[in-house]
């Protein structure tokens, strides 16, 4: 099946405007185009649409994806190049969600923190709590914070 511009856009959710800009930068090459010179998209290119906004969500820039869809045009030769592309973002990414899920278990904490507080009317019913009454998930995070102050300190 083909697409024009607006079909696309509204499989994608892309703008047309996105739509466009992605082809101004060269990351379809070879898109055909009807007898009036309209862009006709095939199923396959939906598919790069997505790919294209999850490169861009894992923090490539458009130069890099332009290479990568340049290795792709060229065929086979370049698997290995886009095989250590992507694995190469896999253990980035690895990385970051890490250190994410480090902020997402410190803001857990806190939340907890603040809701005991809250139902207890006062800050100090964490002095008291023995930690026995801490959840078990939130005593691991609050050692591991301890941890990092005594480590800086």
């Amino acid at each position: 099946m083909l697409y024009t511009v607006k079909e696309v856009a509204e499989k994608t959710g892309l703008t047309p405007y996105t739509i466009r800009y992605y082809l101004k930068e060269g990351l379809f090459p070879s898109i055909e185009r009807d007898s009036n010179g309209t862009r006709l998209f095939r199923d396959v290119d939906i598919e790069t649409f997505y790919m294209i906004e999850c490169m861009k969500k894992c923090g490539m820039r458009i130069s890099e994806i332009r290479q990568y869809m340049g290795w792709l045009a060229e065929g086979d030769k370049n698997i290995d190049k886009c095989l250590s592309m992507f694995q190469e973002k896999q253990r980035v990414l690895s990385e970051e969600m890490t250190k994410l899920k480090e902020c997402i278990d410190a803001v857990d904490y806190k939340v907890w923190y603040y809701q005991t507080a809250k139902e207890a009317g006062t800050l100090s019913i964490h002095e008291k709590a023995a930690p026995e009454n801490i959840p078990d998930n939130m005593r691991k995070i609050r050692s591991r914070m301890k941890d990092v102050q005594r480590m800086t300190t």
